[in-house]
């Protein structure tokens, strides 16, 4: 599970607890201005039907379990932290590694996280 920051121009996604060991990260960092689109519980948080190359990763792919860490989807790199895919968001950008962020949020609702980071690109 992760926690969502927003501090001046960045978006700051850090990865809790055990989750940290199991994608193999704890924090990422994204320009405000790479993100170009959110959306709260993706289909690809379902992401037994997006990861296409689980095992070229760093991190941890469990099929109907979990996914963690960098894997490879149908897009291309992206970032997961995900078990209970109804918790999640995910951030499409550009000019980073990967080319989606899918995480499952610790204690705040998805719907609210979409709003709160939308403000902030929009007032970038």
């Amino acid at each position: 599970m992760v926690s969502i920051e927003i501090t001046e121009g960045e978006l700051v996604v850090r990865v809790r607890g055990w989750h940290k060991v199991l994608a193999m990260r704890g924090v990422l960092r994204i320009p405000l201005s790479h993100v170009r689109a959110v959306r709260a519980r993706p289909k690809e948080a379902y992401f037994d039907d997006e990861i296409v190359e689980g095992w070229r990763g760093v991190g941890t792919y469990v099929p109907h379990k979990l996914a963690a860490g960098l894997v490879y989807t149908k897009d291309g790199p992206s970032f997961y932290d995900v078990r209970d895919p109804e918790r999640t968001i995910a951030l499409d950008v550009d000019g980073e590694n990967v080319r989606h962020v899918v995480v499952q949020l610790g204690d705040e609702m998805p719907d609210d996280a979409v709003k709160r980071i939308r403000r902030a690109i929009s007032s970038e």
